[in-house]
Order: C-alpha cells, then structure tokens, then sequence
C-alpha cells in the first residue's frame, strides 16, 4: 500500500511550499502527500490559495495565537501524528548586544513556531527562509537552532533555488528536522541537476554555454509582447512552447492570466529604452541615468539567455531590481515573475496587483518545495 504523508503548512503565504508537494504528488510512485491545512493571517493569500484549491483548507488566522490543541484538533491528529510540518516564519537576525537570537522579540514568530514544532512532534520540520543562518552568526545560529529542536537530528544548508531548475538566482536557508525516534542519525539536504548561479555579469549574458541552468527565455519567451500598460489576461496561448520548462507550465492550463503590464511615464520609457538587455542604470550615459545613487541592478534589463535575478514583493517597480523586462520597455508581469517562481500557469493570483505581487515575491518556489518534498519523502517512507 502506497503511504500518503500528511503535511501542515504555517506561515503559508499564497501556498508555494504546500504547490511543491503537491507537484511531488505527480512524479512519486512510492508515496503521496495529503495537505491538511495552511495557516496564515493574511486573507488575500488565502483567498487566492482557496480559489486555486477549494478543497485544502486554509485557515486563516494569526499564529502567534495559535495552538497546537487548535490544529491537530482540527486535522483530526493526535500529537505525533503529522507527518511534515513546513513553514516560512520571519526572522529578523540577532541583537547586537548578544542577547540569544531565540529570546529576541523581533524573532518571535520563527520562536513561536519551534514550540510548535514541539507540541505537535511531526516526524519532520522543514524550516525556510531564515536569513541569520547567512550571516556572520552562522556558526552561533547552527549550535541555537540544534539545541531549540531538541529531542530532533537537525540539518541546516543554504539552497540556490537555480539547482533545482527555478530560472533564477535565489539563495534561501532551510533547517530539517527529523524525528530521533525514527533512527535517523545522519541525512543531508537535497542536491540540484543544475548549476548554482551567482551574481555576476556572466550569469545574465551568455552564461549559457558555461552553465546548467533554466534562462530568462527558457522561462517567458513563448507570453505574448505587452507595451506598458496593456494586457492579456484569461486568453488563449497565442502560440506553441519553445522549451521543456515552458511545457511544464502550461501544463493543465486552459489559459493564460494575470499577465497585465504595469503602466509607466513617458519620460521613464524613453529611458528604459536605451538599458540594453543585461544592462542597467548605471551603464546609461551622463544626463540619462536615473541617478547615480541607486544600487547596481536597478532599472536594469533581465538577459534573455541569462538568468533571472531573485524575484522581491516590488517587481512591478524597475528600480528595486533587474525586473525590466529583456524585450518590452516595461517592467515584468505577475505572471512573468510567477513563471520565474516556477510556479505554473494554472495557478491564478487573485486580488489587487499588489497583493499578487507580494504573493508571488515572498513564495517558496514551487520546483525547490517539491525537491524537497521528494526527497524526504523517501527519507521518511525508508524509515
């Protein structure tokens, strides 16, 4: 009988790390993955997630009011039984007064879910996002974190999401955390079929030759041309794919959505369109640059055969970031931005543009979860 693992999701956001498992679902023979709930205290994530998948609950509500009584309660568990806790709490890094990271109050939530984590003893905890295990504080955040999930083996490594075939360089830290009752004593994190790209002028010029990796093109060439402004939103797919990842996108789609680009001045486009593709602001002459106190990748033009640059909640502004399109005089779509997420297209953001674009920006991509999902998942199903 094929196992199904059972899987809760805090700090769930729009839901990118609960689509990976998902996603597993569909190349893992051996064993399945039953979403039981998503929690986050955010509505619009929620309602989002709830009109893509109507029948995974979600619930929205403030976790650091939650308790363990309430979930298992409400995924008919008893304590122990989880299988997979996953989670992206925020952490905000150490005091500089060398106070425990833990006991700090601007890490309360990554706290609030490690007693969680403990009230509801899941076999595994995958933990995202915690940028003090990047720090100079590695060494400190490595003893901290082995010695809050006490009663787990613990591992920790920093992850390029451009290794597991995502069109972009985003480097994330994960902590796992496998129960020591199921004998496992020594385990590591996931390893990419692709490249690990770092910034650097050869990552979004012709990198290609080089290196493995999935390209700006790869990923967006087949979405129709937009001028600022305009938009083509719940059409046909004008034409066929050019590559295998734009394939995998489409895949289930009945349509194209949410590729709406956003308006710009006239004067901001007549400068944009001197950024050749991998170039930015500050390759622009003197008199046209937008300033010369912006930081090296704003208003600059994605690479067609290069890779994307790591994907914020602001890349509908072009000066936050390379998120200017390669081709168009405008910055990317939320559904270019998703493709460089690698989320696919039957996943459909709802809500103001805002609000989709933090939802896209803040989520685990889909292909590195689901990397994950694989691989713990046999770890687990061995056990």
């Amino acid at each position: 009988m094929t196992p199904t693992f059972s899987v809760v999701d805090l700090f769930a956001g729009v839901g990118g790390f609960s689509e990976g498992f998902l996603r597993a679902n569909r190349t893992e023979k051996d064993f399945q993955f039953a979403l039981k709930l998503l929690v986050d205290s955010d509505p619009t994530a929620s309602f989002t997630f709830k009109k893509n998948y109507p029948r995974i609950p979600f619930w929205t509500a403030d976790i650091g009011k939650v308790g363990a009584a309430e979930i298992l309660k409400l995924i008919g568990m008893k304590k122990g039984d989880l299988d997979f806790l996953i989670g992206g709490p925020p952490c905000q890094g150490f005091s500089q007064n060398g106070k425990r990271w833990l006991e700090d109050h601007r890490n309360q939530l990554l706290s609030r879910y490690i007693e969680l984590a403990h009230d509801l003893r899941p076999k595994c905890v995958i933990l995202e996002n915690v940028p003090t295990a990047l720090s100079a504080f590695a060494k400190l955040f490595d003893e901290q974190i082995h010695e809050a999930f006490r009663g787990y083996t613990v591992r920790l490594a920093v992850l390029n999401a451009s290794e597991f075939g995502v069109p972009q360089i985003r480097r994330r830290a994960f902590v796992v955390a496998l129960r020591e009752d199921l004998g496992i004593t020594d385990f590591a994190l996931p390893v990419g079929d692709y490249d690990a790209m770092d910034v650097g002028h050869d990552s979004h010029t012709d990198a290609k030759a080089e290196h493995r990796f999935v390209s700006v093109e790869d990923a967006i060439g087949d979405l129709p041309e937009l001028a600022a402004g305009s938009g083509f939103d719940g059409r046909s797919y004008l034409g066929e794919s050019n590559s295998i990842y734009q394939k995998n996108r489409r895949e289930g789609s009945i349509a194209l959505f949410n590729h709406n680009a956003r308006a710009h001045s006239r004067k901001f486009l007549e400068k944009i369109s001197l950024i050749q593709p991998g170039q930015g602001n500050a390759q622009l002459p003197d008199g046209k640059r937008f300033s010369d106190n912006y930081f090296s990748q704003a208003y600059a033009r994605l690479h067609p055969r290069g890779i994307g640059f790591t994907i914020t909640a602001h890349f509908r502004n072009p000066g936050s970031g390379r998120f200017t399109h390669y081709r168009d005089n405008r910055s990317i779509t939320v559904r270019e931005a998703a493709r460089l997420q690698s989320f696919d297209d039957r996943f459909i953001f709802h809500g103001l543009e805002g609000d989709q674009e933090r939802h896209v920006g803040n989520a685990v991509p889909p292909l590195v979860s689901a990397a994950l999902a694989a691989h713990f998942g046999r770890i687990l199903a061995a056990a």
